[in-house]
């Protein structure tokens, strides 16, 4: 079992963008069909024609949950995760600082995946990071449609559904106790996004999974069951810890390191997980003992390490 999850742990520190055209086939059917679903969200014709104009508030507010839909699966999947955007952008790359924080230092997927307390946010305060979003959102609705009952509507949708619904879903993914935890349907939720903690490449959305079924993203529990019971198993690494840790070992800039060790600290948990991969790091290395690769890992995890906790010396 140990030498099965090395080799797959081992895979994802070394795994490559694909660039295969089905790859790319996929990349522009996604960027087209998001900004076509924000653009029906935005300017929908179709209700001003057909429906009683009493309904019109109702339709506004249901344009603002489908554009928290489709904004929101993109802004999780392009902007708070690894990738192109998050290199080329101080800005993106903050947002996922934050997100790198929640999944790796706060709630490490395993046995503290769950917490019997109130969730922690990893940006405290106003987090302006999904706030300034509603916000131009807001400000953009006012613009185009005027100041009228149905964009009172539409921004209350937009409001309503991000904080009341996918907010506190997603909160309570993360909760030993809250109201919905004997919910079948909150549990299904909540195993898709235990999947998504598993491999951050897939499973953006909160509420429902059609954004994913979309976009080829979707990992069904159905057909991933041996990965959530592993993955809950106490003291657990995944494909996304590799990624993660990866990139912070080779790519973070001072202030995600420095936001990582200050977090870390308040946050012990997570150094189980570098301790793992130290191990893990260990057993590939004595088995190619000159790879260059796993040896710069190697010495850029311990040293982490020993920064975040440091040996106590002899008195």
């Amino acid at each position: 079992m140990t030498d099965r999850l090395d080799h797959e742990l081992w895979t994802a520190l070394l795994r490559r963008p694909d660039a295969s055209w089905r790859k790319r086939l996929l990349e522009v059917w996604t960027a087209a069909a998001i900004l076509s679903l924000i653009g029906l969200a935005w300017a929908e014709p179709f209700s001003a024609r057909f429906l009683d104009p009493r309904l019109r508030p109702l339709v506004m507010a249901l344009r603002g949950v489908l554009l928290v839909e489709a904004f929101g699966y993109a802004y999780h999947r392009f902007f708070q995760h690894v990738g192109w955007l998050t290199r080329k952008s101080a800005t993106v790359r903050r947002n996922q600082m934050y997100h790198w924080l929640h999944h790796m230092v706060i709630y490490p997927i395993g046995e503290h995946y769950k917490r019997d307390t109130g969730y922690v946010a990893s940006e405290t305060g106003l987090a302006l990071s999904w706030v300034i979003p509603g916000w131009i959102a807001a400000g953009l609705a006012l613009w185009t449609h005027g100041a009228n009952i149905g964009t009172l509507a539409f921004v209350a949708g937009v409001a309503g559904y991000a904080k009341l619904i996918v907010d506190q879903t997603h909160s309570r993914f993360h909760l030993v106790e809250h109201p919905w935890k004997d919910s079948a349907y909150f549990q299904r939720l909540a195993d898709i996004h235990l999947l998504h903690h598993w491999d951050q490449a897939n499973n953006f959305t909160i509420v429902h999974p059609l954004m994913d079924r979309l976009f080829g993203t979707f990992l069904d529990p159905d057909t991933h069951r041996a990965q959530i019971d592993a993955v809950v198993a106490k003291d657990a690494l995944t494909f996304s810890d590799a990624t993660n840790w990866r990139y912070m070992l080779k790519e973070a800039t001072p202030a995600e390191y420095a936001a990582f060790i200050t977090q870390a600290r308040r946050h012990p948990r997570s150094l189980r997980k570098i301790e793992l991969l130290i191990a893990c790091l260990e057993r590939r290395l004595a088995l190619h003992p000159a790879e260059v690769e796993a040896l710069d890992l190697h010495v850029r995890a311990t040293d982490l390490l020993a920064i975040v906790k440091p040996v106590p010396t002899a008195a």
